[in-house]
């Protein structure tokens, strides 16, 4: 019961000047910056020794920005797979080219599909919005009305599991 109360107390005094600071670092998302300041909290409770702790605002602030971080690190290597995967779509699909080429590529569209198939249907709708047809989260909402938060996490764990779903391939 102590812990909880150190949370409802700490929550209720660091929690708008978290999201404050996290917004200037990060802008309005993606990475939302609400959702990192929800996980930092998260984050915090789950810590093993949250007695130890000297500075719980300073713990949750960096936390939130580490979080941030990692999130970007997985969406741009992500982000480059896509592209990759995009400017592939874009060579003709019949080629003069020798078997091997034609291979090749059928092995490019088959990483493609299989990386999208891993994802749930919202999330690949969020994808080839977002990442084909170039609309923006703002756009996303008008067309389905999921909401902005929905949204980005959506594709945060799509990015991720794209991320892992590379990186297992590679290894």
């Amino acid at each position: 019961m102590i812990i909880k109360s150190f949370f409802e107390k700490l929550y209720a005094e660091h929690h708008s000047e978290l999201n404050r600071k996290v917004r200037d670092i990060f802008g309005s998302g993606p990475p939302d910056p609400e959702d990192l300041v929800q996980e930092a909290f998260s984050n915090m409770l789950s810590h093993q020794h949250i007695d130890k702790i000297e500075f719980p605002k300073a713990y949750l602030l960096r936390s939130a920005i580490n979080i941030g971080l990692n999130y970007r690190s997985r969406f741009k290597n992500t982000q480059s797979f896509i592209d990759d995967a995009l400017d592939s779509i874009d060579e003709p699909l019949c080629t003069q080219g020798s078997p091997e080429d034609l291979c090749g590529m059928n092995l490019r569209i088959e990483h493609i599909s299989n990386a999208m198939n891993t994802l749930t249907d919202k999330q690949r709708d969020i994808v080839v919005r977002s990442r084909i047809h170039g609309e923006t989260y703002q756009q996303i909402k008008a067309a389905t009305g999921w909401s902005l938060g929905d949204i980005s996490r959506q594709m945060q764990n799509a990015i991720e599991q794209l991320h892992n779903y590379i990186h297992a391939k590679d290894a």
